[in-house]
């Protein structure tokens, strides 16, 4: 039986070494031989095919219940590419259910990417980054040219684009320069080579001027030909024998850096590796003007001191072929990265300016308790923790205990985790977030819409201030939203829908169109807001759909006076209403609700001591950067992402 299923596994294209690993495992024979099966490839199949179904039966993936579908598009060649595959795995760890039409948009089945827009492509990337090509040459990092072209062909075959991508530099850089060793005329004496290679310490000159500490932000032409100390990690490093370039980060910026002679002798050079942290100290220089560095500056090194040092392993942890989970296991890791700290910094300017905008304005900040014993949205998405014996709920919300400030600091703000036990699976869905919340007295309904879209502007208008170099280096058609907004009625959302195609799927999966009455899906709502391609309030909806205390329209009782913001490309990004402010008509909000009085007596209390007209929203802080980075999933913006099926690191 063993040489048999060992000629099965031969002729699917594993080698022979593999096919009798894989034999000493009776629980994985077993798996392998049973999606060869599901694959109908029992009579042998292409290698590629043989080692894509091998990797299927070893994934964290290879129990799922729709497997075979995998396995049958993995021998029809409809997943090829390791890209493919990795979305294909995602898809089945997301899905419990298999749908066809769904399967092959989220894997790439049918997308033909032909040599022509690859080539475009490159020639777009050579463009962008004509500056850093001309200056790197042959030493620019591989992954700085695929790692783009990944992202903007996703589906097309890595093997082509990079021989085009090779092909380019050929064209555009000449021939790449093969070392020529030089001739020795007599071997090197034993005694010779142990010199060069014995160990030497770095001693810095304590004859050159007392360097300034600075850190990489204050790094510029204003300290030029000045002896300065900085402390880094390696953000890059290019090792050219005689002469080594890093590239240094400390969270501030970036700084290139050279070094030579001893600096770089062999004896200490391998301790220079990516992520090590290091002092180093030398002089700032102006480059030449058709040289592009970071800050406009470039450290000519003369002393370095290793800080802390890094594990060559480091590049097997994440590399170009990782897949979603396990670049986030290894987030600590990935956040290092150009791209993710960039989201990092953005996302913390972002916050500073959420409350620059909310002080200039004269809020006051509130800092509410996020352990509650009440609910403000709807009991299914509590989470639920033991309080001493006691139930307690991690807080959907803030939004009951802002309204007590109203009395106290008038217009208020908190900008607080929140918590959902949501069990979706979207891209804009998060079981912890950053909510940043508002509330404000004496208000109209149309005031209300009015402060909210000033919020998202002016803030637009800040980050973009404060580093539109960064901005657009995440996102570069980043443009700031022009008022006023669309706005919206439900009932002509319902008829947009209607008339525009976009219809609601029955559970057994028949499409119909949208009644009043209808909660209108995230697909759907996306799929209109982007067809419309602006900004929209979303507003009026019914009362049946939303929480117990939203005041109903004057004009129509069986509305609310609700809205949902909307932007292109991520859907609803705040929710807001004017609150109930009439004593008895709240009351009567909490019967129908099932809710008990009592443990709401302290909301209550406001409109029993000096109640008045008011409102009040929610802002998603990582959805409003989806948004506004155009970032694909939810979770890149995230420091560490909590989902229903994530909650490490």
């Amino acid at each position: 039986m063993s040489t048999e299923d060992q000629k099965l596994f031969l002729s699917i294209g594993l080698d022979e070494k593999r096919a009798k690993d894989t034999l000493k495992n009776k629980d994985l024979t077993v798996l392998i031989k049973t999606i060869i099966q599901e694959a109908g490839v029992s009579n042998g199949c292409e290698k590629s095919i043989g080692n894509l179904l091998y990797s299927l039966a070893t994934s964290q993936q290879a129990n799922s219940p729709i497997r075979s579908n995998v396995a049958k598009a993995i021998a029809q060649e409809k997943i090829k590419t390791s890209i493919q595959f990795a979305a294909a795995t995602q898809y089945l760890k997301d899905n419990k259910e298999f749908n066809q039409e769904s399967f092959d948009t989220q894997c790439g089945v049918g997308v033909v990417i032909t040599a022509e827009q690859i080539q475009k492509a490159i020639d777009d990337l050579f463009t962008k980054k004509a500056t850093e090509i001309s200056e790197l040459k042959w030493h620019i990092p591989i992954g700085d040219l695929l790692n783009p072209l990944k992202e903007s062909l996703k589906w097309a075959d890595l093997k082509e684009v990079k021989t085009l991508l090779d092909k380019k530099l050929e064209t555009t850089l000449g021939p790449k320069e093969k070392e020529v060793k030089k001739q020795v005329a007599a071997p090197t004496s034993v005694k010779k080579v142990e010199e060069q290679l014995a160990a030497i310490t770095l001693k810095e000159n304590t004859n050159l001027p007392t360097a300034k500490k600075l850190k990489i932000r204050e790094c510029s032409p204003k300290f030029a030909n000045q002896r300065v100390e900085v402390y880094a990690w390696i953000h890059h490093n290019r090792n050219q024998k005689k002469i080594v370039f890093l590239e240094l980060r400390d969270g501030t910026g970036f700084l290139q850096c050279v070094l030579a002679g001893d600096l770089v002798h062999p004896s200490i050079v391998d301790k220079l590796l990516r992520e090590a942290t290091i002092k180093i100290v030398g002089t700032l220089v102006v480059p030449p003007p058709d040289k592009k560095c970071p800050g406009g500056v470039e450290l000519q090194a003369d002393y370095w001191e290793l800080i802390g040092s890094s594990d060559p392993d480091l590049e097997g942890i994440i590399n170009q072929e990782s897949n979603v989970d396990q670049l986030f296991d290894q987030r600590h890791i990935m956040m290092r990265g150009t791209r993710a700290s960039s989201i990092m910094k953005i996302r913390s300017l972002c916050l500073f300016a959420f409350r620059q905008h909310f002080f200039e304005n004269h809020y006051m900040e509130v800092t509410p308790p996020t352990l509650v014993n009440t609910f403000c949205e709807g009991g299914s998405e509590l989470f639920t923790v033991d309080y001493f014996g006691k139930p307690a709920y991690l807080t959907q919300s803030s939004q009951l205990y802002l309204e007590t400030l109203l009395p106290v600091l008038g217009d208020n703000f908190t900008i607080t985790q929140s918590y959902r036990a949501e069990k979706a699976r979207t891209r804009r869905h998060l079981t912890e977030f950053l909510h940043l919340e508002a509330e404000c007295p004496f208000i109209t309904y149309e005031e209300l819409q009015d402060r909210i879209e000033f919020l998202v502007v002016d803030v637009c208008e800040k980050l973009y201030k404060m580093d539109p170099e960064l901005i657009l280096s995440v996102n570069p058609e980043f443009k700031v939203p022009k008022r006023p907004f669309m706005r919206m009625n439900y009932s002509d959302a319902i008829e947009y829908c209607k008339k525009n195609g976009i219809q609601k799927k029955l559970e057994d999966g028949t499409e119909v169109d949208f009644e009043f009455g209808d909660d209108i899906p995230e697909a759907q709502e996306r799929k209109m807001n982007d067809q419309i391609g602006e900004p929209i309030f979303l507003c009026r909806f019914p009362a049946e759909m939303k929480a117990f205390y939203m005041a109903r329209c004057p004009e129509d009782r069986t509305l609310t006076e609700s809205l949902d913001l909307l932007m292109p490309g991520v859907g609803e990004i705040v929710g807001g209403s004017m609150r109930i402010s009439d004593f008895n008509e709240l009351v009567t909000a909490y019967k129908k609700a099932g809710l008990d009085t009592e443990e709401y007596y302290w909301f209550t209390d406001q409109r029993k001591y000096g109640t008045t007209p008011h409102g009040g929203y929610g802002l998603g802080i990582e959805r409003f950067l989806t948004w506004l980075l155009k970032e694909e999933h939810i979770r890149n913006v995230c420091v560490y992402q909590r989902t229903k099926d994530r909650i490490t690191p």
